[in-house]
């Protein structure tokens, strides 16, 4: 029997890998500076405020200004990886287990003994045995695991401004931003068998999904001669029974074998299939955005004697250029080239891009007063897509990896021609003032689901407490948690710090944690350092 599956570690372990950098502002976009602790609420100390509640902007200017401005902007970014227990342990084992099969009679068959028991002297009943527990183990592990998110932003110099205007009775806000996102994450499929007839195709065995029919097959495999037209119409039925005759590829090679009805030359071949990867997305986007902002109570001559209400909207300008790379853990196990694996990933994701423009709508309304605010955000009304390459045309050349992608489809689990939405949802925000307004309590929770520019979801909570001193030679102080409730439901601690009145500097970390070769290592860190005046 030839072994045609011959996985290197770095084919395996690519799932395993992160190179993960945000927060979110409006969650479609990454947030840096003082907001990356604050949360998605509007906080007077900042003005990077106005990129969440548009109807904040009066707040964020002295009654007697006219003008605000961020100095040289914010920087910062995030990384994040996976869920995982010990899982370059359980690849390591996994990459053992398929060269012991490759080894089985130099040694080989004692490891899987050791592993699965004594199956007996057939590789068969080991073939299956690293299937399923590829199926049943590994690859949900993987799944959880083998994630990784990135993402990082630049805010233009001298943005956000914001203008007061007394002809228009409201106060403007431009802002102006770069950001890159970046999602790495393994989808897996079964992991089944392929049996290679000589002369007449290969048959593709899910064995997840069949075991009782390659129960029916296993024996058969290494005495090919020994099968007759009856037997295979037997294992058709069988087939077509569990749901594993699903391929016009499968249903054409069991009809040539049951023609032929004469096996005494076949040469069989097995080998080890799945249609597993590594799909990382990648986005590049120039925000900018105009918004505008003004006191409802005022226009409308209502009494303020218990709080003033204010509202506001924004205008979005997304130019979004998306790069896409499949990384199939069969062609790269196929292949000879042990680094073809860190190429493909490391490969120029401009080769292969789809630029987009698209226009998103915000609106938002808050209640203030003394010691106290309450407000709602609308994001996304319109609920701009931008698009993906389509791999079927990226792929074109690479059969082994456009098939693995198909199949995920197939599934359910991703799509060959991608794109992403930004979905509509709000996000309620508030806050508690001492009566110096030196103390804060802030909190904010979004109601439905967000995503970004990759796909991620978010239905954040975020708690923050923070002291502002009048004078600029105090630090300000501040610290928050915040927990995702959708996707990759990470909880958060953030804590910061301002110093002379002008910088901020924000740290965040997870208590979850991920063990790597033996090593506990927290899931999310964020740095983020932003400058601007005090107000």
């Amino acid at each position: 029997m030839k072994m045609l599956f011959k996985p290197t570690r770095v084919a395996l372990a690519v799932a395993a890998l992160a190179l993960p950098i945000t927060a979110t502002a409006n969650q479609s976009l990454n947030s840096a500076g003082y907001s990356a602790t604050i949360g998605s609420v509007i906080n007077e100390g900042s003005v990077h405020s106005s990129s969440f509640n548009p109807a904040g902007n009066n707040l964020l200017l002295h009654k007697g200004d006219k003008f605000r401005f961020g100095y040289l902007g914010n920087l910062g970014g995030y990384v994040e990886i996976g869920e995982s227990d010990d899982l370059d342990k359980k690849v390591d084992n996994m990459v053992d287990d398929l060269e012991a099969i490759d080894d089985f009679n130099f040694g080989g068959q004692s490891h899987l003994q050791a592993r699965y028991g004594n199956l007996g002297g057939n590789v068969e009943d080991y073939y299956e045995a690293i299937a399923n527990e590829f199926n049943n183990s590994i690859n949900p592990d993987l799944e959880k695991g083998g994630q990784f998110r990135a993402g990082g932003q630049l805010q233009v110099p001298l943005t956000p401004f914001l203008f007061r205007s007394t002809a228009a009775s409201g106060t403007f806000s431009l802002n102006a931003s770069a950001s890159a996102q970046v999602k790495g994450a393994f989808i897996g499929g079964p992991f089944g068998v392929r049996a290679s007839f000589d002369g007449v195709g290969d048959l593709d065995i899910d064995l997840a999904a069949a075991a009782s029919v390659y129960n029916e097959i296993k024996p058969k495999i290494d005495n090919a001669q020994d099968f007759n037209a009856d037997d295979f119409q037997t294992i058709k039925a069988k087939l077509i029974s569990a749901g594993v005759l699903n391929s016009a590829n499968n249903k054409a090679v069991i009809n040539k074998l049951i023609e032929d009805g004469s096996f005494d030359d076949a040469q069989v071949d097995t080998t080890f299939t799945t249609d597993s990867g590594l799909d990382v997305k990648a986005a590049v986007v120039s925000h900018l955005s105009l918004g505008y902002g003004t006191n409802l109570t005022e226009w409308l001559e209502f009494s303020d004697k218990h709080g003033q209400l204010e509202t506001g909207a924004r205008l979005n300008l997304y130019n979004v250029e998306a790069g896409r790379k499949f990384v199939s853990l069969q062609a790269e196990a196929d292949s000879d080239d042990d680094s073809s694996a860190s190429d493909n990933l490391t490969e120029d994701f401009l080769d292969n891009t789809e630029t987009t423009m698209g226009v998103g709508l915000d609106i938002g309304f808050l209640w203030h007063a003394q010691n106290y605010q309450a407000g709602i955000t609308f994001y996304n009304l319109n609920e701009p897509s931008f698009d993906y390459p389509d791999m079927g045309k990226v792929l074109v050349d690479d059969a082994t990896t456009l098939t693995a992608l198909q199949g995920l489809e197939a599934a359910g689990k991703t799509k060959v021609a991608d794109s992403v939405t930004l979905t509509r949802h709000a996000v309620i925000e508030g806050a508690l003032y001492s009566s110096s307004r030196n103390w804060m309590l802030q909190g904010s929770y979004t109601l439905g689901t967000a995503t970004n520019f990759v796909g991620d979801e978010f239905q954040n909570l975020h708690l923050s407490a923070g002291y502002y001193p009048k004078s600029a030679w105090l630090p300000g102080l501040r610290a928050g948690y915040s927990q995702n409730m959708k996707g990759s439901e990470l909880s958060k601690i953030h804590v910061g710090a301002t110093f002379f009145g002008i910088m901020h500097l924000d740290v965040a970390v997870s208590p979850d944690s991920s063990s790597f070769d033996g090593e506990d290592v927290p899931r999310y860190a964020a740095i983020s350092l932003g400058f601007e005046e005090k107000f």
